[in-house]
C-alpha cells in the first residue's frame, strides 16, 4: 500500500503559496504602474479617449504575458513619452483661468492668516504692516512658477528627495521677506477693520475652490474604455490627489486659522 509523504504535502503547499504571493505583488506592481502611467499621458495632455486605448492595450499585454510592467515597458512617464500620443491643442484662456483662481485663492489665504491673530487676540483693527505687503508680493510673484512647479510634484510624489529639494528652494526664496521683516517690517502703513477682511480674505479662499471642483466636474475629459464607450474612472488614489490639490489651501487654512485660535498665548 502506498502512503504519502507529508514532506512533501509541505513542499507543495507551501511553492502554491510563494506562487499566489508572488502574482499578488505583480498585480499590485502593475496596477500601480498603470495608476502612474494616466497620470503620466493626463500630464502631457493627451486626450481622454487615447490615454484609454493605452492604458488597455498596456493592461492587455501584462495580463497575457504575465509581465511585469516596468519590466516589459520601463518607467511609466518614459513610456507616456516614447507613444507619442496626440495632445490637446493648448488652451491658453484656460491656463489663464487656472492661474487666475490659483491667485485669488493664495490671497485669500495668505491675508485670512494675517486677520487670526488680531482676531484671536480680540483686537478688531489689522495693522497692516511693509513685510505683510512684500510677502504678498512675493507670494503672487512665485505663483507664476506654479503651473511648473505642480507637474513635477506630482511626477516627484514617491520620491522624497526631490520634493524636499522643490520646497527648500521655495524657502530659500522666501530669505528676503524674513530679512525685510527683521529690518524695517515692522513699519506700519495702515490699520483696518480685521473682521470683514477675514470673512472677504475666507470667501476668496474658498470660491476658487468651489468653482474650480464644479468646472472639473463639468468638462472632464473622460477616458473611454475601447470597444466599449463607457467612460472609466481613475482609481481611488488618482482621485484623492486631484480632489486634495484642489482643496488643499482651504483645508491648510482652516487649520491655521483654528490653530491660531487655539494656541494663542492668551487662550
Amino acid at each position: 500500500m502506498m502512503t504519502s509523504n507529508p514532506i512533501d504535502h509541505d513542499s507543495s503547499d507551501s511553492d502554491t503559496a510563494g506562487i499566489r504571493l508572488a502574482e499578488a505583488a505583480r498585480e499590485t506592481d502593475n496596477a500601480a504602474w498603470l495608476d502612474d502611467f494616466t497620470i503620466e499621458l493626463r500630464l502631457l495632455e493627451v486626450p481622454g479617449a487615447a490615454i484609454g486605448d493605452a492604458v488597455a492595450s498596456a493592461r492587455e499585454f501584462l495580463s497575457d504575458s504575465g509581465a511585469r510592467a516596468e519590466e516589459s515597458f520601463g518607467s511609466a512617464a518614459r513610456y507616456a513619452v516614447e507613444l507619442d500620443l496626440p495632445t490637446l491643442p493648448e488652451d491658453k484662456s484656460s491656463n489663464r483661468e487656472v492661474l487666475l483662481t490659483n491667485g485669488i485663492g493664495l490671497i485669500g489665504l495668505v491675508v485670512l492668516g494675517q486677520t487670526s491673530y488680531p482676531l484671536a487676540g480680540g483686537d478688531d483693527g489689522l495693522a497692516v504692516r511693509l513685510w505683510m505687503v512684500v510677502s504678498l508680493g512675493v507670494t503672487l510673484l512665485l505663483l507664476g512658477l506654479m503651473p511648473r512647479v505642480v507637474s513635477v510634484l506630482v511626477r516627484a510624489r514617491n520620491r522624497p528627495l526631490t520634493v524636499g529639494l522643490i520646497v527648500a528652494g521655495v524657502s530659500f526664496g522666501g530669505i528676503g521677506p524674513v530679512l525685510l521683516s527683521v529690518w524695517w517690517g515692522q513699519a506700519v502703513l495702515l490699520s483696518i477693520p480685521a473682521l470683514p477682511v477675514a470673512i472677504g480674505a475666507g470667501i476668496l479662499l474658498l470660491a476658487p475652490a468651489i468653482w474650480n471642483q464644479v468646472r472639473q466636474n463639468l468638462q472632464k475629459d473622460l477616458i473611454i474604455e475601447p470597444g466599449t464607450g463607457a467612460a472609466t474612472l481613475p482609481s481611488r488614489g488618482v482621485r484623492l490627489l486631484a480632489v486634495g490639490a484642489n482643496w488643499i489651501m482651504v483645508v491648510y487654512g482652516a487649520i491655521s486659522f483654528v490653530l491660531t485660535f487655539a494656541l494663542y498665548p492668551s487662550n
